[in-house]
């Protein structure tokens, strides 16, 4: 019996695309070696610090959805950056 992908499982996977969408297949390769070990925490982490090295803004809906969940850890990369990113995702939206 396989399993269904659950909703944190889904919002990784949207991150994958966005690194895969950014030429960065080997961070994308290690978000999904996060994912599958269930290291959620981590790999929100893991992504967060990707794209802030990478230049890289996702959509301002996927940063909402990192920061909304349980495993975003207050203070964290992810918690962090997150908010950082968002900012300037809205910014870009508003020019």
């Amino acid at each position: 019996m396989s399993s269904q992908p659950n909703s944190t499982d889904l919002l990784l996977q949207d991150l994958i695309q966005v690194l895969l969408e950014g030429k960065a297949h080997a961070d994308a390769d290690m978000l999904r070696s996060a994912a599958d070990a269930g290291e959620y925490a981590g790999g929100f982490d893991y992504a967060m610090l990707a794209f802030k090295d990478l230049g890289l803004i996702p959509d301002a809906r996927l940063i909402r959805e990192v920061l909304d969940s349980p495993w975003c850890e207050e203070d964290s990369y992810a918690d962090v950056i997150g908010h950082e990113l968002l900012a300037k995702a809205e910014t870009s939206i508003a020019s």
